[in-house]
């Protein structure tokens, strides 16, 4: 008989969860590991930590960059889905997100100042080539990378890699969520979804899936009297102008959860389903959109991962 072993504790600015079902022993140990997973993908690739690579990596005037196995391959990544989403997906955008305030952790921004200066798109992931080989970082040195929630993802993925081997696991790092197996004594890992007014609207179940939302209704303050958030979108280099206030999606990975949920909050409801091309290649499940008028849409692959709705 085994037990469910629970971790809760607070890493990249958000509230976390991994549980276990392992034996006491056993279980803590790898859970414990599992959180050490998270805090290092926060301590590297972190935009508010001055010390993480990221930021080195930032902050760096050389167009060509030395950086450690593990920030090359994220960053090409990134670039990866950028060219796949034809840069709707786009990580050098830390810039523009300066430029309206987002220069720190969303708690200490200042909620209401004048008005932002226009910032020129001068840079974009075509700026941007990683030699993974010699894990370099080609790129001017203004084109400045934010790995924001692609980073998130990555960690719940990595966590949950390291708890694989239990009859059941869940990561959830402030909404990222991963999960293999299925808990003791239930069918499937049951996870809740909540709209942008935080109603819940429907309850997912699987086995092993992940689920990523991308929303404009938490980080949202005012320039100059307007509202900005902090989803910005590449083509325009300013807040996405998009109908939803939060797009969730369900695939295979979290990483390909969290590229899937901003690609569509950005294009808007009903923009991509599971059956687009993009989707196929990212293993994306199902997509979910509230509206700004808080209209729930939902596409199939959505509605039939739905233990209620």
């Amino acid at each position: 008989m085994s037990t469910m072993n629970r971790r809760e504790f607070r890493a990249m600015n958000a509230d976390c969860l991994i549980l276990a079902a392992a034996d006491d022993a056993v279980g803590e140990c790898e859970v414990s590991r599992a959180v050490q997973v998270v805090h290092c993908y926060e301590r590297k690739f972190s935009r508010f930590l001055e010390d993480s690579e990221l930021s080195r990596l930032n902050n760096d005037e050389r167009d060509e960059v030395p950086v450690s196995r593990e920030l090359a391959a994220i960053v090409s990544r990134a670039i990866y889905y950028a060219e796949l989403t034809n840069g709707v997906f786009d990580p050098v955008v830390l810039r523009e997100l300066r430029a309206l305030g987002y220069d720190r952790s969303f708690e200490l921004v200042e909620r209401d100042a004048a008005a932002a200066k226009p910032v020129p798109r001068t840079y974009t992931w075509r700026d941007v080539y990683v030699d993974r080989t010699r894990h370099v970082v080609n790129r001017p040195a203004g084109a400045m990378i934010d790995l924001g929630g692609l980073a998130k993802g990555a960690a719940a993925d990595a966590a949950l890699g390291q708890l694989a081997h239990f009859p059941g696991a869940l990561v959830d790092l402030g909404g990222d969520v991963r999960v293999n197996g299925q808990p003791e004594g239930f069918d499937a890992w049951n996870v809740g979804y909540d709209d942008a007014t935080g109603e819940q609207r429907a309850i997912l179940s699987f086995h092993d899936a992940a689920v990523a939302t991308s929303s404009t209704a938490k980080r949202r303050w005012n320039r100059g009297g307007q509202p900005v958030h902090h989803i910005i979108d590449p083509r325009t280099g300013a807040s996405a102008d998009t109908n939803v206030a939060q797009c969730s999606v369900i695939a295979d990975t979290t990483e390909h959860a969290e590229v899937g949920a901003k690609l569509g909050l950005i294009l808007g409801a009903g923009s991509i389903s599971e059956r687009d091309d993009i989707a196929v290649v990212l293993g994306l499940r199902g997509v979910a959109w509230n509206t700004n008028d808080n209209e729930y849409v939902a596409t199939e692959g959505w509605k039939e991962s739905c233990a209620v709705q």
